[in-house]
């Protein structure tokens, strides 16, 4: 694969060029850091995906959320978190519970098996998140969390516009 200094000076040109080129890194960089976080958890059983959601519902809600509210959350279906959903619940980390007011929706609520489960991998979870960025200084990670900011409001909006 070509150097990525070399392919970041051919497209250093306009505006479009650049957004291609972004768009092609950040794609890339998921790919990347979607393999090291599995290669990591891997010794758990746990994969990307399952902590993908773990995070979201224990951050993103304030009470249990809907397997639907979830799905919206992760940009993908009611089926996909049915999958993942029961398979935490096999390891403890969540329940699927029936909503008390409408028997028909299915809440996930996060077990304290989970919670310790976390708490436990915290300190190692702190380096793995920090080699993540290594060589980004402070300045820098304030200006890319404004920056991920805005592209996750846009990419929402265009996600939802999309789904009409």
């Amino acid at each position: 694969m070509r150097d990525s200094e070399l392919i970041k000076a051919e497209y250093n040109a306009e505006r479009l060029e650049n957004e291609k080129y972004i768009l092609v890194v950040l794609f890339l960089v998921q790919q990347r850091w979607s393999y090291v976080i599995g290669r990591l958890l891997a010794p758990d059983q746990i994969t990307t995906k399952q902590w993908l959601m773990m995070i979201i519902m224990v951050t993103a809600f304030e009470s249990p959320p809907s397997m639907q509210e979830v799905a919206d959350a992760l940009s993908t279906t009611h089926q996909n978190v049915k999958q993942l959903a029961t398979r935490l619940e096999s390891r403890g980390f969540l329940k699927i519970e029936r909503d008390p007011n409408n028997r028909r929706i299915l809440r996930l609520k996060v077990t304290e098996e989970c919670h310790d489960f976390w708490e436990k991998r915290g300190p190692q979870d702190v380096k793995d998140i920090t080699s993540l960025f290594a060589g980004l200084d402070d300045n820098e990670i304030k200006d890319l969390f404004e920056i991920m900011s805005k592209l996750e409001k846009i990419s929402a909006n265009l996600y939802e516009n999309t789904k009409k």
